[in-house]
């Protein structure tokens, strides 16, 4: 298991998400880059996103993090510091490619392999010192990449254990770390 408060910077820090919109004219699922998240019904906007890099992992897929965060928050890359109050989300997917994310439907698994996302979580009123906040923990849903750099999208559809919708859509380059 990760630090937690590794978890938290690279959530804040190592993330993205998008939301998907259905049509009202018909049964096409039509994606909207909107660059919000919605975590319980509260809806954000979403400031930036980042992603991390954790390496192969030994079934020979690949750890790549994102996080995506609304505004509220500053952030000191060089000195790894989180102050102020917001919104995030974070994944924690895993690919076939070692120099990022490929596009694709990422589902939920226990176990790490190509396409597949372990760990997923919206955070609402997420204090960047403490790490306190009111989590919200996905246990089913997609995450669905298109696109690739700058022209990258990402849209989120996840649900936790309660029953609450966690969604997202990006679309913008991520920055490294």
């Amino acid at each position: 298991m990760k630090n937690l408060k590794l978890v938290f910077l690279s959530a804040l820090v190592f993330t993205l998400v998008t939301v998907s919109c259905k049509n009202d004219d018909d049964d096409n699922t039509t994606v909207e880059a909107t660059n919000s998240m919605t975590i319980n019904g509260e809806e954000f906007s979403i400031e930036t996103g980042f992603l991390t890099e954790f390496g192969e992992n030994s079934d020979g897929s690949f750890d790549w993090d994102v996080t995506l965060i609304s505004d509220g928050f500053t952030i000191d890359i060089n000195n790894e510091t989180v102050t102020g109050i917001g919104s995030s989300i974070y994944l924690d997917l895993n690919t076939n490619s070692a120099t990022g994310l490929v596009p694709g439907t990422y589902t939920f698994s226990n176990e790490r392999a190509e396409f597949t996302w372990v760990d997923a979580e919206g955070v609402i009123d997420l204090n960047g010192e403490t790490g306190e906040g009111n989590f919200f923990f996905a246990e089913s849903g997609t995450v669905t990449i298109t696109g690739t750099g700058n022209n990258q999208l990402i849209v989120v559809d996840l649900v936790d254990e309660n029953g609450n919708e966690i969604t997202a859509s990006y679309e913008g380059a991520l920055q490294l770390l």
